[in-house]
């Protein structure tokens, strides 16, 4: 937890960080508090839903090589 209070970067840029992480993992509760926090401090709301759609590409990619890995099994 104490990485959380000083992540040692830039407070936004770890909140964004964490925002993907969030939307990777499903948790709309941390996403709702991720972005709540997000705006606070200035970010446009483009910016956080640009980081949702990385985030779900990401997502994305990782879920299709996975498939992949297995059917080739």
């Amino acid at each position: 937890m104490n990485v959380i209070g000083n992540p040692g970067v830039d407070k936004t840029d770890f909140e964004l960080w964490s925002f993907a992480v969030s939307a990777i993992n499903g948790c709309g509760l941390c996403l709702d508090s991720h972005e709540q926090v997000l705006r606070k401090a200035g970010v446009e709301r483009e910016v956080v839903q640009e980081a949702f759609k990385i985030a779900s590409v990401i997502q994305a990619v990782g879920t299709t090589l996975e498939t992949e890995a297995v059917l080739a099994e």
